[in-house]
């Protein structure tokens, strides 16, 4: 009933609907507000699943907190008496990051000694997700002051926390359980829960694994749902916060177009702030997947290290940084330096999964695989959502491949590739071991496998693995020549060099 009269007061243009403020006389954009009207803006009204609706409600409200730019000197009535906290708006520091915050994990056990038990566990996976250093975490002071009868959209607003992690200590027979949930303050949607089992929660090394574990977990839940959030936003709003986690939403896709895209959001973002420490990172990491996956030349790898050292001096607290920093110099093949880099960022964050399976794809291209069996086995147990699990569990194959144990190699390689069918070099130690152990039919079927996702696949992609002993190349090819039917020079044919991204998908 708006467009009646002659007049058209909601112009509807493609995918936008718009008000025409400029023939509407609204009260609220007045310079003194009218008493009859108090509370917010559209106060209740909400869509269920539409965060871009909160964000632009959000900025209304900001707007008519502020009061309108008026010609008069006078002052200008606020929105809000000045002794009330407008909880719409994020704290200071926070705009553009969605914050965290943990609250007490309650003790269900019916002991009230293990109190202190259930508030450690809390304070503890405070500490741990303070290292992601991407994601805001609340302090203890602050979380930890809200009875559980409280409404926790509430909190959310008076903590200004997107996300809130809650959990409760409870027994199991004769071990201790753990369940711990994550939801969305604002909604009360459920993202995420699980339940841990804990021998005995005093035990401070099983602590410590089961709170790396758990951080591990909820850092890829938030990261997926960030990634979702910002990909469902206007592309003119984005910001350097916006720009990197629209990136970060291509680039785990892991295909040729997307990669490609996320370099471009993240050079979007890195020019708007050139020393943004997250931008260095992502920028660093989507150069990082277009190396491995396209082999590209020294000089690429060169420039993805000077990277990672600015990314290590923007931030020298996030371990993200000095694990870049380690995979250019393992594919440099310094050994030394690649180990101590991925060491020092497990050591600034445990719970970085890639830093872990990284750290043992090191050792496996310096001929030491028995040494990285348990970081990539660490890296599993952290993280079963890890996008990049493929990896580990590819990594795990080749380890066990050479150290010549078969069936093992076989069952990690088949693992990765249910993960990502187009990994050609789980394909590559799939195929070796079961001609070694002497399966040659199946190998036969496995290389008709790889042929089928990668047709141009030749010994080129062979070649750029950057082992310490080249010999190991040369037991690939061998054992891929092992393959019953197929002519001899079938692994010599001539790819040229960037005519493909060969990225996993």
């Amino acid at each position: 009933m708006l467009n009646v009269g002659g007049v058209e007061l909601l112009v509807s243009d493609r995918d936008r609907v718009r008000l025409r403020l400029d023939l509407i006389d609204i009260d609220a954009l007045g310079p003194v507000p009218n008493p009859l009207h108090s509370g917010e803006f559209l106060e209740g009204l909400d869509i269920p699943g539409e965060a871009g609706f909160r964000e632009w409600l959000r900025e209304q409200r900001a707007v008519l907190t502020r009061g309108p730019r008026v010609a008069s000197a006078a002052p200008v009535a606020s929105a809000l008496p000045s002794y009330i906290v407008d909880t719409s708006q994020p704290p200071i520091g926070f705009s553009g990051n969605q914050a965290i915050a943990v609250l007490p994990f309650t003790n269900v056990t019916g002991e009230e000694t293990l109190d202190y038990l259930a508030e450690g566990i809390s304070e503890e996976l405070i500490v741990g997700l303070s290292r992601i250093r991407w994601l805001p975490v609340i302090a203890r002071s602050s979380s930890f002051s809200f009875s559980e009868a409280i409404d926790r959209k509430l909190i959310g607003q008076r903590l200004g926390a997107h996300y809130l992690v809650e959990g409760h200590l409870y027994r199991a027979y004769e071990s201790f359980g753990v369940s711990a949930s994550l939801s969305e303050a604002a909604t009360g949607y459920a993202i995420w829960s699980r339940r841990f089992t804990l021998q005995s929660p005093e035990l401070r090394d099983e602590l410590e694994q089961f709170v790396n574990e758990l951080v591990a977990q909820l850092e890829s839940r938030i990261e997926h749902a960030e990634q979702i959030r910002i990909r469902n936003k206007r592309q003119d709003t984005l910001g350097v916060s916006d720009l990197i986690w629209r990136g970060r939403w291509h680039l785990n896709r892991l295909t040729r177009t997307d990669s490609e895209m996320a370099q471009k959001l993240f050079a979007e973002a890195l020019a708007l702030d050139p020393t943004s420490p997250e931008a260095l990172i992502q920028t660093t990491s989507a150069l990082a997947w277009s190396i491995w996956a396209g082999r590209q030349p020294q000089d690429q790898v060169l420039r993805m290290r000077k990277l990672a050292q600015q990314a290590c001096l923007a931030d020298p607290d996030d371990g993200r940084g000095f694990m870049l920093a380690g995979i250019a110099e393992m594919w440099l093949r310094h050994q030394d330096e690649a180990k101590t880099l991925l060491q020092q960022a497990i050591v600034l964050n445990p719970s970085l999964t890639l830093a872990h399976a990284q750290l043992g794809g090191c050792y496996n291209l310096g001929g030491e695989p028995a040494k990285a069996i348990d970081h990539l086995k660490a890296s599993l147990r952290l993280s079963s959502n890890d996008p990049n699990l493929f990896y580990a569990l590819g990594e795990l194959a080749l380890s066990y491949t050479m150290l010549g144990r078969w069936s093992e190699a076989i069952e990690h390689a088949s693992l990765s590739l249910a993960r990502r069918p187009a990994y050609w070099y789980a394909h590559v130690l799939k195929i070796n071991a079961l001609v070694r152990s002497g399966n040659v039919g199946v190998a036969r079927v496995a290389a008709d496998e790889l042929l089928a996702v990668k047709p141009n696949f030749s010994k080129q992609y062979l070649d750029w693995l950057p082992f310490v002993e080249r010999t190991w190349i040369d037991h690939f090819v061998e054992g891929l020549k092992m393959v019953p039917g197929r002519e001899a020079n079938w692994l010599e044919r001539d790819t040229a060099e960037g005519s493909e991204q060969f990225l996993p998908h």
